[in-house]
């Protein structure tokens, strides 16, 4: 194994360990101890590879991210443009997973944790910008304006994120489904101008 394949393989394994701390620990619990454990590699190391904790949550963060994207979005490429029933429906199951929990304990911590809050937000922006151009591409087909779809996207994101939080506390899958068939419906007649 290379130089170069090493540091890459040590730098996978930290984040993937960073993940797994936060999703079952939080951001508090996620300790260097606790991560080194989980990884299998000394804290010295993610000191060589990540300056601060606040740099590694970061990276850690991109990488949730990026999977998040990987797994919501791939079976939505064969889908008729425009279905927003099955965009609906991916976004929602996407954000029933470790990744979305880890991401959220993230951005509870930045509020009281101006290092991180300063590395995340740029990050949050740019996942956040690319995440819509995803939703606005299955989106769009041809009907809309793209500004309009851009809005609707991001207003269904919003709402998912908002459901997602309230089910840390009570699930409730009726209510979900009552709520999904709202959204849905209620996109469909803003993307036709019904608005």
């Amino acid at each position: 194994m290379s130089n170069v394949e090493r540091t890459e393989s040590t730098r996978a394994a930290l984040l993937e360990a960073t993940i797994e701390a936060i999703s079952r620990y939080g951001y508090q619990g996620a300790t260097s101890v606790r991560i080194a454990e989980l990884s299998g590699f000394t804290r010295g190391a993610q000191k060589h590879h990540f300056d601060s904790k606040a740099e590694l949550v970061s990276a850690a963060l991109v990488e949730v991210h990026e999977r998040w994207l990987t797994e919501a979005f791939p079976t939505l490429e064969n889908r008729d443009p425009g279905d927003v029933d099955e965009v609906v429906a991916a976004l929602w199951r996407s954000i029933h997973s470790d990744l979305w929990l880890a991401s959220a304990e993230l951005r509870v911590a930045a509020r009281n944790d101006a290092a991180l809050r300063e590395l995340l937000i740029p990050v949050e922006r740019k996942i956040g910008r690319r995440a819509l151009e995803y939703a606005v591409h299955v989106l769009d087909d041809g009907s809309y304006p793209e500004s309009r779809i851009r809005e609707l996207a991001d207003l269904a994101f919003n709402t998912l994120r908002g459901m997602a939080w309230q089910r840390l506390l009570f699930a409730d899958e009726e209510r979900e489904k009552r709520q999904i068939r709202v959204l849905t419906d209620v996109l469909r007649g803003a993307l036709a101008g019904e608005s």
